[in-house]
């Protein structure tokens, strides 16, 4: 009887055991894919940031509105998209006010430039039951930057 009682309590252990280990990796893969899109995530809104404040500095060297926007759209396909990465686009068109040459006081000439990235999320269907703003699985960063404008004609 107290054998039988003890081979009882050894099945069950090790029932309970492979139980743990199962919950234990299916938590660890949930984690895992969490810290995937949130890596991808932190990733798409420095790279936008970055893309931004450079097209911006960029477009803020023109001397008009055609030659900031070229040379804010130069700086911006200088950034490839990835696997996980749309390439970065502008986000409406560039805003460049030198008010006609003479600014009012306490104000000066400026440009403006916003752009847009997408972050494709790797298991899309996954994407936290595509709940908010995970609906199709992507998500969009918008930054807009605005600069002194250097040159003014």
């Amino acid at each position: 009887m107290k054998r039988q009682h003890h081979q009882a309590l050894l099945t069950r252990k090790r029932g309970s055991l492979s139980v743990e280990l199962t919950c234990g990796s299916v938590m660890a893969a949930v984690f895992v894919v969490i810290a995937l899109h949130l890596g991808i995530i932190v990733f798409g809104a420095y790279i936008n940031d970055r893309v931004c404040r450079d097209a911006c500095r960029q477009a803020a060297q023109g001397q008009d509105l055609a030659e900031s926007t070229k040379l804010a759209s130069a700086v911006i396909k200088s950034y490839p998209g990835g696997t996980f990465l749309s390439q970065p686009k502008l986000d409406g068109a560039v805003v460049y006010q030198d008010f006609g040459g003479s600014p009012p006081a306490q104000t000066s000439p400026y440009v403006q430039v916003r752009t847009k990235t997408e972050a494709i999320m790797p298991f899309g269907p996954l994407a936290f039951f595509n709940a908010g703003v995970l609906q199709d699985g992507k998500v969009a960063f918008v930054k807009s930057y605005t600069f002194p404008i250097v040159r003014v004609k």
